[in-house]
């Protein structure tokens, strides 16, 4: 039986097929305007390599399919989704329970403060009805309720939601028209409860009617018997019905880091930057003794959530990446020409001069081997495109723009790698850069060179490493709970279990072949941890605050083998004036930079005085001076 893990980002949609003692990666563009057709080409291309006459003939031979995306983070950093309505406590309609600065990075980008209605602590049900007709007649057609003190007692929340649903059916108003906060966090911060809801409201159509619709088209079209299991920001899978549109933001990204957390524990590396940049965003996360760095706080795009997320910071920068010259220098993005109509070397359209271009012209990317060969990038075109918009404005060549274009391009990543590290309060030197994504390793050393760091790592896997990431992922449910004392921890715990069991039956896994991880916080930062039963973490906090419980039931996973794409790379030779080598031909051997590796549907620079060494799997690790 075969696996498909399948990641659909902002311009690329990767696969990683295992099983049946194969492995293969699969790498198609992003059809933006509907990404269930990207997903459906990946499927058939996988068909093709495997010889099925049919999807469905496939799908018979497919025992999971684990989808993660980027879906609900581009709704949240484009500003694209629906128009909302909340209830608050009245005297919180401007502050939304917090401080001014905290409140305005959702008032204006996720929701209009005309469409924030406060209700008093004593409103009779005209009242609410009135407010909730109010925010109806200003076209509102998703309403979040988050009321103060709404941790302790949320009987109000889930009154008005039930009065909502008997006066506004579904056939009125569609799915899930109304949602109390306190059912998406259970926390007692009133802030953040509305900031999540707010997030999970705004995000929720897109991912909901993409999901349902790939699922459907599997079930219905083609007779497959198995269900989508979506990527959550944990690192584990869950079914589409036990998903919200909360637990996938950044799920794409963040199972690249996963996946660096598991190379990383078995290479031995105890601090890694792990450094994820595709077509439209570069993102930055720590990896720590083998394991993804976690904050208590955190931000999403900018708003601030006090609730467990993992440290990864990101900006808008990638292949797509707009370049301008603007007062004698050259800026990137934020804008991105996407993959359509894509680079100006893609021949589609597109006039602005991309991070891509500049890679065409340099040499970087071979032309007649892009995506496994199935495109091929027009240096003309890109040529023309860096010479008009950024060369002749400032006086120089077009190569000497491009050249440009890359070193800031770098400049910036190296930025966000210094700001994680920072945060991490490590000495970038101390690091080791794990760079992965569609562009990641043709920024590798060149982003290690700029923060100081000595050692670089690349992977076969690496440009779909996200998709491995979920190749080795599990069902994972994560369930938290704010308390104040031993008594409520323990009330709380048996809770969160019962939930866990209800939660894996209704996916039909099996809860007693699931492991629990306990978590016990106390103020001061005290924690205790257990596996089985909650008992051992209580006891080693005095003033329990928090309980969470980590639920994971295995799945089977992708052993580390080599990894195979569809085609080899350009061949040894020269491109720009750098040396060229075939991925397939470097296993077991050292390469000395400058130089580039070719592999298809990747390619990995090598800067000067770096030297590579790459494994019989296909990995490499760079080194400074070859140390």
């Amino acid at each position: 039986m075969l696996n498909i893990d399948i990641d659909t980002g902002g311009t690329m949609t990767d696969g990683l097929v295992s099983g049946d003692g194969t492995v293969f990666s699969i790498k198609v563009e992003t059809t933006p305007h509907d990404v269930t057709l990207s997903f459906l080409e990946i499927l058939d291309a996988a068909r093709a390599h495997v010889g099925a006459a049919s999807l469905r003939d496939l799908l018979d031979d497919v025992a999971l399919i684990r989808w993660s995306s980027t879906i609900t983070s581009n709704v949240l950093a484009q500003k694209s989704g629906p128009k909302l309505g909340l209830l608050v406590s009245a005297g919180h309609e401007d502050d939304l329970y917090t401080s001014p600065e905290e409140a305005a990075t959702v008032l204006g980008p996720l929701i209009a403060r005309e469409n924030i209605t406060g209700i008093s602590a004593d409103a009779d049900d005209d009242e609410v009805r009135t407010a909730v007709k109010g925010l109806f007649d200003k076209g509102i057609r998703r309403i979040n309720i988050s009321l103060q003190g709404a941790f302790e007692d949320n009987s109000r929340e889930r009154k008005i939601v039930s009065m909502i649903d008997a006066q506004y059916p579904d056939h009125f108003l569609g799915s899930i028209p109304a949602l109390p906060a306190s059912e998406i966090l259970l926390r007692p911060d009133d802030s953040t409860r509305t900031f999540v809801s707010l997030i999970n409201a705004y995000v929720h159509p897109s991912l909901a009617t993409t999901l349902y619709r790939a699922e459907e088209t599997l079930k219905q079209e083609h007779a497959w018997r198995g269900n989508v299991l979506v990527g959550h920001i944990n690192g584990g899978v869950a079914r589409i019905g036990k998903t919200t549109a909360f637990d996938t933001i950044e799920s794409g990204p963040l199972f690249g880091t996963h996946a660096s957390a598991a190379e990383a524990a078995r290479l031995g590396d105890a601090k890694v930057l792990a450094i994820d940049v595709g077509g439209t965003t570069a993102k930055s996360s720590a990896v720590e003794n083998g394991r993804v760095v976690d904050r208590d706080e955190g931000h999403l795009f900018g708003i601030p959530v006090r609730t467990n997320l993992p440290l990864l910071r990101s900006i808008a920068l990638g292949g797509g990446s707009v370049a301008r010259a603007a007062d004698g220098a050259v800026t990137l993005g934020p804008d991105s020409m996407g993959a359509a109509p894509g680079p100006a070397c893609y021949g589609l359209g597109g006039r602005n001069a991309t991070t891509t271009d500049a890679f065409v012209l340099l040499g970087y990317l071979a032309p007649d081997a892009f995506l496994d060969g199935r495109r091929t990038l027009d240096v003309s075109a890109a040529r023309d495109a860096i010479a008009r918009t950024v060369g002749d404005p400032l006086g120089i060549s077009a190569v000497e723009a491009a050249q440009r274009i890359v070193d800031t391009a770098f400049d910036m990543t190296a930025d966000l790698a210094r700001e994680t590290a920072a945060e991490m309060g490590w000495d970038p030197a101390d690091t080791a850069v794990y760079a992965f994504g569609g562009n990641g390793p043709l920024f590798a050393t060149g982003v290690a060179e700029r923060i100081g760091a000595g050692t670089v790592r690349l992977f076969g896997f690496g440009n779909v490493l996200s998709a491995y990431g979920s190749a080795i992922s599990d069902v994972v449910h994560v369930y938290e709970s704010a308390v104040n004392s031993a008594d409520a921890a323990r009330a709380a715990a048996g809770r969160l279990a019962d939930e866990a069991r209800r939660d894996l039956e209704g996916e039909g896994f099996a809860p007693d072949e699931a492991v629990l991880l306990w978590e016990v916080r106390g103020t001061g930062g005290v924690r205790g941890t257990a596996v089985g039963a909650v008992d051992t973490a209580l006891s080693a906090v005095d003033d329990p605050s928090l309980v969470r419980l980590t639920v994971r039931f295995s799945l089977a996973s992708l052993e580390k083998v080599a990894v195979t794409t569809g085609s080899a790379g350009a061949g040894t030779g020269e491109r720009g004036g750098i040396p060229t080598r075939d991925w397939a031909s470097v296993a077991g051997s050292t390469v000395a930079g400058p130089a580039l590796v070719d592999g298809g549907s990747f390619t990995w620079l090598v800067g000067p005085g770096w030297s590579l060494t790459v494994d019989a799997a296909g990995d490499a690790v760079a080194t400074k001076g070859g140390n």
